[in-house]
């Protein structure tokens, strides 16, 4: 049986709520279960607190760990990447017409003439493990990534999401998975520059092989959006509560800007967008990529541009 004293979050330095300076931005990093937690923890860390803005520009806010099996009863995987699972389990069904276009243009082949399959199918199809699927490795060419979902060519199959078997069935009942944030009012791409720091010190210590992409070790929010998404997954208080959405900052920032509560909830869910670009065009993308590396504003500003919302069923 599980003892659910000890299956609870374990917040080692609370998160202190909204910062005062509206410049700050809180980025999540998370660490990967099949990390070695403690050890690329405490490499993180210190790239950290030797950076020259630590403390002034940079600190430490918010610290847990979640325990794997907390994380699997309350189903947060799956909850963070519910529309990437809607497209590895059905695959080509839900591309929207922009997204053919774009898959066209990038493998060079017809996309109703392309066997392009979820995940789920293609572990049958190549009779492969979750593991085995999550770690086979492709050239640059036969790699795509189209509205945030990625696709890998393998021979002639296409196939949607090749990591969300891997990431659902990771053996990660017996271990934690750190959480930190850090309130920053760095610019994404100076705080990018230390993320790069990280990985070179993760690569010095022998915990990350040069080459490999970091996302097999930790995950950072890459932008106000994706902030958001982490915050609902990952954020609790030391009562292991769940912090709600409308008392993250970016949150907070849009709400007092009159956009709707509903609307901010309802674009974590459903990301993809048509937005009117600056030629007057109307073009598609996902609100995660379309403002990575944003400020609150200028997030917001992109969100303006929106025209209409793609909602993938249930």
């Amino acid at each position: 049986m599980v003892d659910r004293k000890n299956d609870l979050p374990s917040v080692l330095i609370p998160y202190p709520g909204v910062g005062s300076d509206p410049d700050t931005q809180d980025i999540f990093v998370n660490l990967r279960p099949e990390s070695n937690g403690v050890l690329v923890e405490s490499v993180m860390l210190r790239v950290i607190q030797r950076h020259r803005d630590y403390k002034k520009r940079i600190s430490l806010v918010y610290l847990a760990n979640l325990p794997g099996t907390f994380i699997m009863r309350n189903h947060i995987t799956e909850e963070h990447y519910s529309l990437k699972l809607k497209f590895a389990v059905l695959g080509k069904k839900y591309f929207t017409p922009a997204m053919r276009e774009a898959f066209s243009l990038r493998f060079g082949v017809p996309f109703e003439e392309a066997k392009i399959v979820g995940a789920f199918e293609a572990l049958r199809i190549l009779s492969l493990s979750p593991s085995d699927l999550f770690r086979l490795w492709v050239p640059q060419e036969d790699f795509g990534i189209v509205n945030g979902q990625t696709i890998k060519r393998m021979g002639d199959l296409y196939v949607v999401n090749y990591d969300l078997p891997g990431l659902l069935h990771m053996k990660i009942r017996e271990k934690d998975i750190a959480v930190m944030i850090f309130r920053t009012s760095l610019a994404y791409e100076e705080f990018t520059l230390i993320v790069d720091d990280m990985v070179s010190a993760l690569e010095e210590a022998g915990i990350l092989v040069p080459g490999m992409p970091s996302s097999r070790v930790f995950h950072y929010s890459k932008g106000p959006f994706e902030q958001l998404l982490d915050g609902i997954g990952y954020l609790y208080t030391p009562e292991a509560a769940n912090i709600p959405l409308e008392e993250l900052p970016f949150a907070r920032y849009l709400m007092a800007r009159s956009v709707d509560f509903s609307a901010i909830h309802g674009l974590l869910k459903n990301p993809i967008i048509l937005y009117r670009s600056p030629d007057g065009s109307l073009r598609e993308d996902n609100i995660y990529d379309y403002t990575q590396g944003e400020t609150y504003e200028g997030a917001y500003r992109k969100l303006e541009t929106m025209e209409a919302q793609v909602v993938i069923p249930e």
